[in-house]
């Protein structure tokens, strides 16, 4: 309203004094009284604070969209109208320029790991082709070798879903939570025998909760992947779950080399490998990065813990509770 009334004062005032000056002139020609002429401008005063009221009212959302403070004018154009599209066409040009940056930023960020998979996906192979030419198939090492280049395929898969955005890929729905446990770590029993790494599920089979089941079991994958490759032959990956009054907990803990405390706060972060990363190679840095994304997305918070020499914990916190209960 203030604007609009900033951009349209000078006319209204304009406009009474014309109507004044001719009642004037009305006055002065005789036959008319002075009250009478006086009751006829504050009428007319009224009727053309109405119409600009009316006027107003039609076009309140354009004026409300006009209307923030503007910063940035035209060159040497003072007028309020020339203002505030200035700035919005600014405001909105800003915007252009951030989303044309992020899409920029997020095109470097696919390319720098595609390369990096690319890199990593030629060491399979070549063992696969090696193994062939010399004549030395071994069903073990094919089996490893063939997992190595799955897990590969699966984790670009998902970063390029991820990259497109995730709201149209969601399928909430009502998940067993121990169900879909079992069933990655069953996905994963090649991996675990290959590290004599054995798991532990102790998940009560009636704990359900409503999520996507897709991306959480890529969630539970990756974390368990991780947990096996830097856990020691004979180690144990425990995985349990609790309900307590105000949220569900599902936890994943390992009795790996652990987390050095410097790398902790940015094992987040795209394409960190970190110093267990350097040490036993084959990391992309990116698995926990989309493990984040995602969990962010369903609304999930992912808490981790770590000692060096005993291991990591990561905590899932499930939002909604009362969903979960049946």
């Amino acid at each position: 309203m203030k604007f609009y009334l900033k951009q349209h004062k000078s006319r209204y005032f304009g406009l009474l004094l014309i109507f004044a000056f001719l009642l004037g002139i009305v006055g002065l020609a005789g036959g008319v009284s002075w009250a009478l002429l006086i009751y006829l401008f504050f009428v007319g005063a009224f009727l053309l604070g109405g119409g600009m009221l009316f006027a107003y009212t039609r076009q309140r959302r354009l004026y409300a969209f006009l209307s923030d403070q503007t910063k940035r004018i035209l060159p040497g154009d003072q007028d309020h109208l020339s203002q505030a599209i200035s700035y919005k066409v600014n405001q909105l040009l800003q915007e252009q320029e951030n989303q044309l940056t992020k899409e920029s930023r997020e095109k470097e960020q696919q390319v720098t790991f595609i390369n990096l998979w690319v890199h990593q996906m030629k060491t399979p192979i070549a063992v696969l082709e090696m193994m062939a030419q010399e004549n030395q198939l071994d069903a073990v090492e094919i089996l490893k070798e063939t997992q190595r280049l799955k897990s590969g395929l699966n984790l670009v898969m998902n970063e390029a879903r991820l990259l497109g955005g995730l709201g149209g890929d969601f399928v909430l729905k009502q998940v067993h939570l121990a169900k879909l446990v079992n069933q990655r770590v069953t996905e994963q029993k090649n991996f675990f025998i290959q590290h004599q790494v054995y798991p532990q599920v102790a998940i009560d089979s009636d704990l359900q909760l409503i999520t996507d089941e897709k991306w959480l079991g890529f969630v539970i994958e990756q974390l368990l992947v991780n947990s096996i490759k830097y856990t020691a032959p004979g180690g144990k990956v425990k995985l349990s779950a609790s309900m307590g009054q105000e949220t569900l907990y599902l936890v994943i803990e390992d009795e790996g080399v652990g987390i050095p405390p410097g790398d902790l706060p940015r094992i987040k972060q795209a394409f960190f490998t970190g110093e267990n990363g350097r040490r036993f190679g084959e990391a992309t840095g990116m698995g926990l990065y989309l493990v984040d994304q995602v969990t962010q997305e369903l609304g999930i918070e992912m808490n981790v813990t770590s000692q060096v020499g005993k291991g990591t914990k990561i905590t899932l916190t499930f939002p909604d509770p009362k969903e979960y209960r049946e």
